[in-house]
């Protein structure tokens, strides 16, 4: 059995940061898809994590009980490059919300946005390299989250290089299911990203929640995914980092997957990179064998058959890795009882050890499973 070895074993879970540098800082190099792929030239900014995944124990302050209090304190804000103070923010009404976000764009492109163009509210993440405080565009009104990096970090953690492919490529991404990138701008110490603000966090947040959800409502999800993911493999994009937490959840519902760090660009996408989350690793991977965008598919049946279930198909919290390695290999998994046989087919087509075996991404509005959820919603709508 030839299993990797990595200097950064991949753990569970987490955190993700963002950055984004000026235009003239000549960090771009440009993506070249296929002529029939359209990308628009919009100069953006990406929603990313740098680092393979490390557990922060609950114990640290931002991880704690009392995390929120902590984040927010006058301290820490301080030292994040915001005001002490926070300022109350609520969601915006949802018919303004289309209006704010063109105003917004639009008084961007007239000049450079500085921290004093936004009320920065209060904080809703810690990552890697950074903080993520719910923030609003003064001149706009639009709601945003404002993603606050420390250059410092960024650079003695030397993951610039990292940095320049993720924003090249999530910078060009524009579709429903993938989260919106609106601009960036950087002082001496931080870097400030300004992302589309989802009001009801993510998929692990709601699993946790819930334990685990229903059919229908997998199914629903799944199908949103996987629109998102055929619109990136039709630019030649892998994303190489489907899990829970990285997919966010917008108004009425709307998934949007985040999180580009590990993503790539290649029309000849054959790569060794050993990297992502150690329950969705596909087994090309855990081999050390070249790999392309299919891994996205086979990560795809690990997120559906976690949804459904509450615990990835892999996971051996006793074991450990190797355990875990070789259940990935053999494909070795069961379902509970109450899983339905349509749902396990589902999950099998995507869930195949030959990468050529699984289920295409254009295929998957067409399975039975996921046909039946979709004709039942859209009805519903009538």
């Amino acid at each position: 059995m030839n299993i990797v070895h990595s200097v950064e074993t991949p753990v569970k879970r987490k955190d993700s940061s963002a950055f984004r540098v000026a235009d003239n800082d000549n960090f771009h190099t440009p993506l070249r898809p296929t002529p029939s792929s359209h990308i628009p030239t919009v100069s953006q900014s990406a929603y990313v994590d740098y680092t393979p995944r490390r557990l922060i124990p609950t114990s640290t302050p931002a991880r704690g009980p009392h995390a929120q209090t902590f984040m927010d304190s006058p301290m820490i804000r301080k030292q994040a490059g915001v005001s002490p103070h926070i300022k109350h923010i609520s969601p915006e009404p949802v018919m303004q919300q289309e209006e704010r976000e063109i105003n917004m764009l639009k008084s961007q492109r007239t000049g450079s946005w500085c921290i004093d163009d936004f009320d920065v509210g209060q904080h809703i993440g810690t990552g890697q390299f950074g903080r993520a405080y719910m923030a609003q565009e003064k001149k706009s009104k639009h709601v945003v989250a404002l993603k606050i990096l420390q250059k410092e970090e960024i650079q003695m953690a030397q993951v610039v290089s990292y940095l320049k492919r993720e924003i090249e490529i999530h910078g060009h991404l524009r579709h429903p299911n993938i989260l919106r990138l609106y601009g960036y701008f950087h002082d001496d110490q931080h870097v400030y990203m300004v992302l589309e603000y989802a009001s009801n966090g993510d998929l692990y947040q709601l699993l946790r929640q819930k334990n685990r959800l229903s059919e229908r409502q997998a199914a629903l999800y799944i199908a949103q995914i996987a629109a998102g993911l055929l619109y990136l493999h039709n630019l030649n994009v892998t994303h190489r980092d489907i899990k829970p937490e990285n997919i966010l959840i917008g108004r009425e519902g709307v998934l949007k997957l985040a999180d580009f760090g590990w993503a790539v660009h290649d029309p000849n996408p054959k790569r060794r990179t050993f990297c992502g989350t150690l329950d969705y690793l596909p087994p090309e991977m855990v081999e050390s064998q070249p790999h392309d965008h299919k891994v996205d598919v086979w990560s795809l049946g690990v997120l559906c058959y976690e949804l459904l279930v509450g615990t990835p198909p892999f996971e051996d919290l006793d074991e450990g890795y190797t355990v875990t390695y070789e259940k990935i290999l053999n494909v070795q998994y069961t379902f509970p009882s109450y899983v339905s046989e349509l749902a396990q087919k589902f999950v099998q087509k995507l869930l195949k050890k030959k990468p050529n075996d699984r289920l295409p991404l254009s295929e998957i509005h067409h399975d039975p499973w996921i046909r039946k959820y979709m004709v039942n919603e859209q009805n519903r709508l009538r």
